[in-house]
């Protein structure tokens, strides 16, 4: 009996060890996989600027080579008190700037070089 208690304290001991091994190695891949979220998630905020960002100019150039395909921007909507101030003589409310990249409305496009 005494054998016993010996073995099956070893054998505790072992898989208290296995389990803190285990533990560690579950933190680090949550690490690891909470850093690739980030980095994915940088990833696809830059695509997605990048090709709203080539729209813009595809669109551009549609107005110089292609007039048919070019999309004007919006008409801009005048509330109903600068319609009456505009109708009655005055002059319209001066438009927003468009933000953005070169006023495209674009907030972000980085590049990054990687070493």
């Amino acid at each position: 009996t005494k054998a016993f208690i010996e073995t099956t304290t070893e054998e505790i001991a072992a898989l208290s060890a296995g389990i803190k091994a285990l533990d560690k190695s579950v933190i680090q891949a949550t690490d690891q996989r909470k850093a690739e979220n980030e980095e994915y998630k940088s990833t696809m905020a830059e695509n997605s600027a990048a090709v709203e960002l080539l729209g813009v100019a595809k669109n551009r150039l549609n107005k110089f080579y292609n007039p048919k395909l070019y999309v004007a921007p919006p008409k801009r909507e005048l509330s109903e008190e600068d319609r009456i101030a505009v109708n009655m003589g005055g002059t319209p409310p001066p438009t927003e700037a468009p933000g953005g990249i070169a006023g495209t409305g674009v907030a972000v496009f980085v590049q990054v070089k990687a070493h």
